[in-house]
């Protein structure tokens, strides 16, 4: 079984260095959710300040943690016609630093309906193959970018992108019943127990696979990355007025 991750009040609070860093110098690596995006922005205007940091990546500017954070004052200085946003940041290395691991979410449906596999590959327009027998190392091919565990304990490998092959999914099913399980182990228990129709098991990303999507802008889904910190650093009070300033 997969252990579970150190609770946040479990982390030393290590008191980073913040530097403010001009908005559009940044890469997303994950859309973004546009009602929570929605929510911060009437958050920050109620606050009159930003409360949590940006995580990134030093070398690359790639945001790590916070990408709604950073379109809510992105689209909010747009909003009051600011020319200059500068967004609170804590760099890290990234790519060889044992403190930040790379974890992922597993999509879970979580409601019944009249649907069934391999028949709704077809309506969905995705390829797929049949396997006799499922282990974790199958997620380790790049050319499936999910694997699907069905109600009915079978499971499929789906060729493609995890962006388009997800894409697909929320398109023809229920966006807003889809829940993520932090582990394999979760979500493959979520399925055998009744709880999810079905589970999308996510091929493994790296963080070269983060950076390099950063780069080419084919961003994946919300919820994809999940980043795991052996510390937590400290929360702050900047001035919204500070980050529009030239």
């Amino acid at each position: 079984m997969m252990t579970q991750d150190q609770s946040h009040s479990e982390r030393p609070l290590i008191h980073q260095h913040i530097v403010l860093i001009h908005i559009d110098e940044l890469f997303g690596h994950e859309e973004v959710v546009q009602t929570q995006v929605d929510w911060l922005k009437d958050n920050l205007k109620t606050l009159g300040y930003f409360f949590r940091p940006i995580l990134i990546a030093k070398t690359e500017k790639v945001v790590l943690d916070g990408h709604h954070r950073v379109v809510a004052l992105k689209e909010l200085g747009e909003e009051w016609n600011e020319k200059t946003i500068k967004i609170p940041c804590v760099e890290i290395e990234y790519i060889g630093n044992k403190n930040i691991k790379l974890g992922t979410w597993h999509p879970m449906y979580n409601e019944k309906g009249n649907f069934s596999f391999p028949a709704e590959f077809k309506k969905i327009g995705i390829k797929w193959k049949k396997l006799e027998t499922f282990t974790p190392e199958v997620l380790n091919n790049p050319k499936y970018g999910f694997t699907l565990k069905t109600y009915d304990n079978n499971y499929y490998s789906l060729r493609g992108t995890q962006q388009d092959i997800y894409k697909k999914f929320l398109n023809h099913f229920k966006p807003s019943a889809f829940e993520y399980a932090k582990t394999l182990d979760f979500a493959l228990q979520c399925v055998e127990i009744g709880h999810a129709s079905f589970s999308l098991l996510r091929t493994r990303v790296t963080k070269r696979d983060v950076i390099e999507t950063a780069k080419t802008k084919k961003l994946y889904a919300p919820k994809t990355t999940r980043h795991i910190l052996s510390f937590k650093y400290q929360d702050i009070k900047v001035p919204l007025e500070t980050l529009f300033q030239d």
